[in-house]
């Protein structure tokens, strides 16, 4: 995949709704959104989410792991799916979700994706703060590039 095509991905995080309109067979076929992305090169991977229960909450503080079992009382939305895609901008992207069924029965968040440069930058710029290498580790050891 070139840079440009990487530069312009979006993440789509399929969200449960209260509010959104109940899902209907006839209605909400995912096959018909799916071969559209396919054909125009905007889909990447995609995937539904387990429920709730299966998941996992993981924080780290003061070096100490905690792990909490789903499911959780703080969350009313639960992740239902998400798909990768390519998309000229932001407004691309919005575009594409606003299709996906799961827009009417539930909603949709569109992240876009730091472009790899932007991400190296990042990633220096941390390590610099850090007193480290752009080509090291934190332990030392040399770093290679993807």
């Amino acid at each position: 995949m070139s840079e440009t095509a990487i530069d312009n991905q979006y993440l789509l995080l399929y969200i449960t709704a209260p509010d959104g309109e109940p899902w209907s067979e006839a209605d909400d076929d995912i096959s018909d959104w799916i071969a559209v992305g396919e054909s125009r090169g905007s889909l990447v991977v995609g995937e539904r989410v387990r429920g709730m229960s299966d998941a996992r909450l993981v924080s780290k503080r003061a070096g100490r792991v905690s792990v909490t079992d789903g499911p959780f009382a703080e969350f009313t939305e639960w992740f239902a799916g998400f798909d990768l895609v390519n998309a000229a901008d932001l407004d691309g992207a919005v575009e594409i979700a606003s299709r996906h069924p799961g827009a009417r029965y539930g909603r949709v968040l569109v992240l876009p994706l730091m472009s790899p440069s932007e991400s190296t930058e990042l990633l220096e710029a941390t390590r610099r703060a850090r007193g480290l290498g752009a080509d090291h580790a934190e332990d030392g050891a040399a770093v290679t590039p993807r």
